[in-house]
C-alpha cells in the first residue's frame, strides 16, 4: 500500500480542499447611482460564482468593468479584476488568472484589495501544483491584512491561514498544516458567516481524511454538508460531498461511497456543465478497482487522465497514472503496471513532491519484485530507503539483505521456497482452526447435554433457557475479550522480544557497535516497561475472569504506593516531556487491597501519560476527610471527547490512541472501577476535551491507630 498521501485517494486537495477564501470590501461605496450599480453587479457576480452560474457571473463582471472605465471608478476596476480572476480559477484557467492578478497588483498598489489579489494569486499557484510558491504568496498577502476594515480582518486572516494549511498539506508537512488550521479556526470563530464556516469545516475534514482519521473527518464533513445544503451553496456542497465519499471509501462503506460519488457527479454537471468531472471519475476508478470491476475502473482512470492532460492538471496526471499502475498490478499485468508507475514517477520528480516520490518508489520496488525483475527492484528499494522515515534502520537493512540474497538465487528455487512457506502457514492455520473446532464442538456438546437434562418440566425449561441466553452473551463477550487478548499478545507483547532478538543477531554478526547498542537500550527499556504494564493488566483481568480476585483489605500507605508507581513511570514520562508530581503525605492510609490499589493508580497514571504531550503536567494529591480519602490525579493533556465519556469505564473493551499513537488493552479502567467498588470505594472523572482530565479515587480512610 502507498503512503497516506495516496491513501487519501485524492488529487483533490488541489481542487476539492483548496477552496479560495477571500473577502471583498464594500465600504466607502460611492453615492452616485452608476458606481452603486457597479458594486451591485459585482456582488451578484460573486453570488453567481458560488451557485455555479459562471456565464452569468462573467456577463455581470464585464458590464461592471465597462461601466467602471466610463466612470473612471478605480475601485470598480480593481473589484472587476478580482472577480474575473475568480471566474478563471473556477474554470481551471489558472495561467490566465495569474496574468490578470499580477497586472492588478502592479496597477493598484495602494488598494485595500491588495491582500485579496495576493491570496487569490496563491490559490492559482496551488491549483497548478506550485505549493511552495503559493505559500510565499500567502505570506505576502498577510502583510496587507492591516489595510482592511476592522470588521473584515478576522475573516481574511482565517481564510488565508486556511489556504496556507491546505498548501502545507499538499507538501506533506502535516504538522505545519494543522498549526495553520488551528489558527484559521481561531479567527473563523470570531465571524458569523455560515458559508465561510462550511468551507472551514470542509477543509478540516479533508485534512483528517489525509491523516486517515476517518471518524473525525466524517464529523466535520457531515456538518459542512448540512450547512451547504441549508444555504444552497452548490460548489461547496460538491466539494464536501466528494470529500465525504472519500471518507466512506476509507471506512470501507463502499455502497455509501458510491452513492456519494454519484451525487457529486450530478452536482458537477449542475455547477460546471462545460467542465469535465475529472475528480469524480478518478475516485470512481479507485472504487470500482476495489470492487473488482476492473474494466470499468480502467475506463474511468483513462478518461480522467485524458481530461487532466487536456486541462493541465499535473496532479491529476500523477494520480491517474498511479491508479492505472495499481490496477494492472492487481490484475497481475506487471509490465503494464510498471510502465504507468514510471509515468507517475516522472511527474512526481517534475513536481518535486517528496511524498509522491516516496510512494512511487515503493510501488516500483514491490511491482518489479513481483515481476521477478530483482535488479530493478533493488534499485528502487535503495532509492526508497533514502526518503523513507517510516522504517527503522534495522527493518531497512533486513529488507535490503533479503533482496540481495534473492538476486543470488536461482529463480525457480525462489518460487519453491515461497510455496513452501505458504504451505507451512496454511498448515499452521489449519492446526489452529482444528483446535477451535474441537473446543467449539465440546462446548456445543455440553450445551446439548445440559438441555436434554433440563427438559424434565416446563418450568425448568424456561429457567434453563434464560440461563443459556445469559451464558451465550457472556461467551460472546469472552470471545471478544479472548480475541483482543490474543491480538495484544501477538502484537504488543511480542514486539520488544522481536527487537531484542534482532539486536542479538546483529551483535552476533558484528553488524552494530556497542555505542549503537547503548543508543538502542533506552528505547527497548521503555517498550518493555509499557508491555510489563500491559501484562499486569492482562493477568489481573484473566484472574478476575477465571476465579475472581480475592480482596485482602488492610491499612495501606498511599504515599508508598503512589511514590512507587510514579518512579516506575518516570522514564516513559520523561521520554514524552511530561512532568509528574505527587504531594501525598507520608502518613496517609486507606483501607484497601495492596495489589488492587496499585493496579488502579497505575492505570490512571499510565492513561494520563498516554494522553499528554510535551510540556504537559500530571499532579497527584490526596484530600482526606473524617471518613474517606480522595486521591486526585489531574493532567493537562488532550482530555476525553464528550461522545466517549460513557465508554471509559464500560465492561466492553474500548480504547483510543494516545498522543504518540500509544495503544492500550481497552479494559484497564473498567477493571479499575470494579476493583475500587469491591474495596468499598468509588472512582469517577471530569474532563474537557483539549484541556485535560481529573480522575478521583475515593476509598475508606484507615484508622489513625
Amino acid at each position: 500500500m502507498p503512503s497516506k498521501v495516496y491513501l487519501l485517494f485524492t488529487f483533490f486537495f488541489i481542487i476539492a480542499a483548496l477552496q479560495p477564501v477571500y473577502a471583498i470590501q464594500d465600504a466607502n461605496i460611492r453615492s452616485e447611482s452608476d458606481s452603486t450599480r457597479v458594486l451591485r453587479w459585482l456582488a451578484e457576480a460573486e453570488s453567481d460564482v458560488e451557485q455555479g452560474n459562471l456565464s452569468e457571473a462573467r456577463r455581470k463582471t464585464r458590464r461592471a468593468d465597462s461601466l467602471s472605465d466610463e466612470l473612471q471608478f478605480q475601485k470598480g476596476k480593481a473589484l472587476s479584476s478580482l472577480r474575473y480572476a475568480d471566474i478563471l480559477i473556477t474554470e481551471r484557467r489558472q495561467d490566465s488568472a495569474i496574468v490578470v492578478l499580477n497586472e492588478a497588483i502592479e496597477k493598484y498598489p495602494v488598494s485595500k484589495l491588495r491582500v485579496n489579489f495576493y491570496n487569490l494569486l496563491a490559490v492559482a499557484y496551488s491549483y497548478k501544483g506550485e505549493d511552495a510558491k503559493a505559500i510565499e504568496t500567502y505570506e505576502e498577502a498577510l502583510k496587507y491584512v492591516s489595510r482592511l476594515d476592522s470588521a473584515q480582518i478576522d475573516r481574511t486572516n482565517a481564510g488565508i491561514r486556511q489556504n496556507m494549511a491546505n498548501a502545507y498539506l499538499d507538501l506533506g508537512q502535516t504538522t505545519l498544516a494543522f498549526e495553520y488550521y488551528l489558527d484559521a479556526v481561531r479567527f473563523a470563530e470570531m465571524t458569523r458567516d455560515t458559508s465561510f464556516w462550511a468551507t472551514t469545516l470542509n477543509n478540516i475534514g479533508n485534512a483528517y481524511n489525509q491523516e486517515e482519521n476517518y471518524e473525525r473527518a466524517a464529523f466535520y464533513l457531515e456538518k459542512a454538508k448540512s450547512l451547504s445544503e441549508q444555504k444552497n451553496l452548490k460548489p461547496e456542497l460538491y466539494r464536501t460531498t466528494l470529500n465525504l465519499a472519500n471518507t466512506r471509501n476509507g471506512q470501507e462503506r463502499l455502497q455509501e461511497a458510491l452513492d456519494l460519488y454519484n451525487e457529486a457527479l450530478e452536482l458537477n454537471n449542475q455547477i460546471r456543465p462545460d467542465s469535465p468531472p475529472v475528480i469524480v471519475l478518478y475516485n470512481l476508478g479507485r472504487l470500482n478497482g476495489k470492487l473488482g470491476n476492473y474494466e470499468k475502473a480502467e475506463a474511468q482512470f483513462r478518461e480522467s487522465l485524458a481530461y487532466s492532460q487536456q486541462l493541465g492538471i499535473i496532479q491529476g496526471e500523477y494520480y491517474n497514472n498511479f491508479g492505472l499502475g495499481n490496477l494492472y498490478r492487481e490484475m497481475e499485468r506487471y509490465e503494464e503496471g510498471i510502465q504507468y508507475f514510471e509515468n507517475a514517477r516522472d511527474i512526481a520528480e517534475r513536481l518535486g513532491a517528496t511524498p509522491f516520490m516516496q510512494d512511487i518508489r515503493q510501488k516500483l520496488y514491490e511491482t518489479n519484485r513481483e515481476a521477478n525483475r530483482f535488479e530493478d527492484a533493488l534499485q528502487y528499494l535503495e532509492l526508497y530507503k533514502e526518503l523513507s522515515d517510516s522504517l527503522t534502520s534495522i527493518e531497512k537493512e533486513q529488507a535490503l539483505a533479503e533482496l540481495e540474497n534473492q538476486l543470488e538465487l536461482d529463480r525457480q528455487n525462489e518460487v519453491n521456497r515461497l510455496l513452501q512457506d505458504k504451505q507451512a502457514q496454511q498448515e499452521r492455520r489449519l492446526q489452529v482452526q482444528y483446535v477451535f473446532i474441537v473446543v467449539g464442538s465440546l462446548v456445543i456438546a455440553l450445551i446439548v447435554v445440559l438441555l436434554l437434562m433440563m427438559r424434565k418440566s416446563a418450568r425448568e425449561r424456561e429457567e434453563i433457557n434464560s440461563v443459556l441466553e445469559s451464558q451465550k452473551e457472556e461467551l460472546i463477550e469472552a470471545n471478544k475479550a479472548k480475541d483482543k487478548l490474543f491480538a495484544i499478545i501477538a502484537h504488543d507483547l511480542r514486539t520488544p522480544m522481536t527487537s531484542m532478538q534482532g539486536i542479538l543477531h546483529l551483535l552476533k554478526d558484528n553488524v552494530i557497535s556497542k555505542e549503537e547498542l547503548t543508543q538502542l537500550i533506552p528505547e527497548l527499556e521503555m517498550s518493555i516497561q509499557k508491555n510489563v504494564h500491559v501484562m499486569e493488566d492482562l493477568l489481573a483481568w484473566a484472574k478476575d475472569q477465571l476465579s475472581g480476585v480475592k480482596m485482602e483489605i488492610s491499612a495501606i500507605n498511599i504515599h508508598n504506593v503512589v511514590d512507587e508507581i510514579v518512579s516506575s513511570h518516570t522514564f516513559i514520562a520523561n521520554k514524552k516531556g511530561v512532568e509528574v508530581h505527587h504531594h501525598i503525605p507520608e502518613d496517609e492510609h486507606v483501607l484497601a487491597d495492596q495489589n488492587a490499589l496499585q493496579l488502579v493508580v497505575r492505570n490512571v497514571v499510565s492513561n494520563s501519560i498516554k494522553f499528554t504531550g510535551k510540556g504537559d503536567e500530571i499532579e497527584i494529591k490526596a484530600e482526606p476527610n473524617s471518613h474517606n480519602v480522595r486521591i486526585i490525579i489531574r493532567d493537562t493533556g488532550i482530555g476525553i471527547p464528550e461522545d466517549a465519556t460513557g465508554k471509559v469505564f464500560s465492561k466492553k473493551a474500548w480504547t483510543r490512541e494516545g498522543t504518540n499513537k500509544e495503544k492500550g488493552t481497552g479494559f484497564g479502567l473498567s477493571l479499575s472501577k470494579e476493583f475500587v467498588e469491591r474495596m468499598n470505594g468509588k472512582i469517577w472523572f471530569e474532563s474537557t476535551e483539549g484541556e485535560g482530565s481529573i480522575f478521583y479515587i475515593e476509598l475508606p480512610k484507615a484508622s489513625s491507630n
